[in-house]
């Protein structure tokens, strides 16, 4: 099984009254739509995409499957503060899936990849993407670390390639 962590594109500014409204800006637009090319090169075809219910990741979801398809669901349960096994009770509602791609938040994402490959830390930028390889069923320690990519990388395929 494959799982990707896609953090949400470049956001306006924290606003305390409407967190979950805050939208992707034109760059942070941009940068995932670029990305999409790369995501092609790598082959990334995900069964289905999980999404936060939060705009900026909801957005960012949307341009990801505009890029390289996959059925899209929106989750409650991946609202910004999402654990490992909030993420597991999502994907488990797609039992013949065999590559998910969450898109959600930070520290969420980079908690999950650390708990679920046992590494010490990693670090999501926004746009960040990264995918982990099991052998079966996902399980804590499991997981592989097959690729992450810095969204610098990004600006590249915005430029042509």
């Amino acid at each position: 099984m494959t799982l990707y962590f896609l953090r949400h594109g470049d956001a306006g500014p924290p606003d305390p009254a409407d967190d979950d409204g805050r939208q992707l800006t034109e760059s942070g637009r941009a940068a995932i739509r670029a990305a999409g090319r790369l995501w092609r090169r790598l082959n990334l075809r995900p069964d289905v995409v999980l999404t936060s219910p939060l705009a900026r990741a909801r957005q960012t979801a949307e341009l990801a499957v505009e890029a390289v398809g996959g059925e899209l669901h929106v989750e409650e349960r991946l609202r910004a503060g999402a654990s490992w096994p909030d993420m597991a009770q999502s994907m488990a509602s797609h039992p013949t899936a065999r590559r998910v791609l969450f898109v959600g938040h930070e520290p969420d994402l980079s908690s999950a990849i650390a708990h679920l490959t046992g590494a010490s830390s990693v670090r999501m930028r926004k746009g960040g993407l990264a995918c982990l390889e099991f052998y079966g069923v996902p399980e804590p320690g499991g997981g592989e670390l097959a690729w992450l990519i810095d969204p610098d990388l990004y600006l590249d395929e915005s430029n042509g390639g």
